[in-house]
């Protein structure tokens, strides 16, 4: 019998795998790695602006060292404004028109503005450059990030975000430390001015954005939305665009009901104002502290700019070692214990900086590392206690609510950040954020303590995750 024209239906396939991860029943492998790669591009083209961005205020556009601080710190401000208002809305255009046209967008907007950014002639300029960059940021929140979930098994997220995180690790330390943090200095060997060599590295870094937006049209899969059932009404793009916003003031009331119930949340919710300061800070200030300090020392700018891709080589090295270390610590340990033992790393981290006496010497090096290993912590043992404790039907509502909180505080803190930057010193906003990391954990601390005497259902660090549900 041709087994063409048997009519025995033929069994569905086993999804595909990565190594010990389970894909998604449907989804390639191909269509993994090329989503990590274009996505991996998107934070690499970010992560080498701001590398770039004291190199910018120094050679191309002479803006005084006394005043770089405040200009970093109002810059993240107002991209971060806009991502807080447009996140909503870019969400609402993913559902409309597929999250991989959004990419193709972002991605397109990261490397207009690496093309634009040695262009501006001043201040203002980069004040629109970074508005700009600030929507496609928020259309890479909308689209990038939420496609981790469609393309892997439910068992399998913990290995997969490994992978991503390694992966990531991979193209930052590469594409950023090793070879973006000397590029300026290679061209200006070869003979280019430093202003030129500058230009010319942010050019190449936007040319390889725009590949990435290519290989996103063409190999990335289709996921536009299918359009509404016959009879149905579609409701207005601007009203589906609020809809999240809605949703989130609606449930904010059942989430705050909900830590009175598991304290353990509350902890989570209570610290997510500084859980994101620390990176904002990194990003705006550290690269411009070696910039600066390095010229007190006789270090040009290139020169600097090579410290500063060292540094953020290191602290990616954090992708490798953190992750296998940490992911069965957490399984045996106390959760809860090991987040807020996390913060108070973080905090000792960045209250370090001020022991750094030279940019150039090894101390510069090992307050990297110690930072990039806090960081991964806290970011992992925050994930980890999330999936424990939030709440599953409210769960979108609550990771919402925490990036709205934490993005609040980016916006707040890098403001104030840049102008410690200009008037105490170069390591203030280091400070700041490790002496809130402290507050907060302390604060926590005490909160659960609170929580023990009025004898809540989740208050100690020994306790497991309660099975608590929410009605409603």
């Amino acid at each position: 019998m041709n087994r063409r024209d048997s009519s025995i239906p033929c069994e569905q396939a086993a999804p595909a795998r990565i190594g010990p991860i389970v894909l998604a029943q449907g989804v390639p492998v191909r269509e993994v790695f090329v989503f990590l790669f274009i996505t991996g591009i998107a934070v690499m083209v970010s992560a080498f602006i701001n590398l770039m961005q004291p190199y910018v205020f120094s050679e191309m556009i002479g803006v005084a060292p006394e005043r770089q601080g405040r200009l970093a710190g109002q810059l993240m401000t107002v991209q971060q404004a806009v991502v807080l208002v447009c996140v909503s809305f870019a969400g609402a255009l993913a559902d409309k028109i597929g999250r991989k046209a959004l990419l193709v967008f972002a991605l397109t907007g990261y490397s207009l503005a690496a093309v634009a950014y040695p262009l501006a002639g001043g201040v203002v300029t980069l004040f629109i450059i970074r508005f700009f960059f600030g929507i496609a940021s928020s259309t890479h929140t909308a689209s990038g990030p939420p496609k981790f979930y469609d393309y892997v098994d439910n068992g399998s997220r913990g290995k997969f975000m490994a992978l991503v995180m390694i992966f990531y690790g991979l193209i930052n330390i590469l594409m950023v430390g090793v070879i973006g943090g000397a590029l300026p200095g290679w061209l200006n060997a070869a003979g280019y001015d430093v202003a030129q060599a500058g230009t010319f590295a942010l050019w190449l870094c936007g040319a390889v954005g725009f590949g990435a937006a290519i290989i996103t049209a063409l190999f990335l899969l289709p996921d536009r939305p299918a359009g509404p059932p016959p009879g149905s009404v579609r409701a207005p793009l601007m009203a589906r665009a609020t809809s999240g916003f809605r949703d989130l003031t609606r449930n904010f009331g059942r989430i705050v009901g909900y830590t009175r119930t598991n304290r353990r949340f509350g902890v989570l919710l209570l610290t997510s104002f500084v859980v994101r300061t620390d990176e904002a800070v990194v990003g705006s200030f550290f690269a411009l502290w070696i910039t600066l300090r390095g010229a007190q020392e006789g270090v040009s700018t290139t020169e600097a700019l090579a410290i500063a891709g060292t540094v953020v080589a290191l602290m990616r090295v954090s992708s490798f070692v953190v992750p296998p270390i940490l992911g069965p610590i957490l399984d045996k340990v106390d959760r809860l214990f090991i987040y807020i033992l996390s913060l108070v790393l973080v905090g000792a981290a960045f209250l370090c900086a001020p022991l750094v006496d030279s940019v150039t010497g090894w101390e510069i090096f090992i307050l990297a590392l110690f930072i990039g290993h806090a960081e991964s912590t806290q970011t992992i043992a925050q994930q980890a206690l999330f999936g424990e404790e939030a709440p599953a039907d409210l769960r979108g509502t609550a990771y919402g609510l925490l990036a709205f909180f934490g993005t609040v505080s980016v916006v707040v803190v890098s403001f104030v950040a840049g102008y410690l930057f200009d008037i105490i010193g170069l390591t203030a906003p280091f400070v700041m954020i490790g002496v809130l990391h402290m507050i907060f954990s302390v604060v926590a601390l005490a909160y659960l303590g609170v929580c023990r005497r009025r004898g809540g259902a989740e208050t100690g660090l020994e306790d497991g995750a309660a099975s608590v549900g929410v009605s409603g």
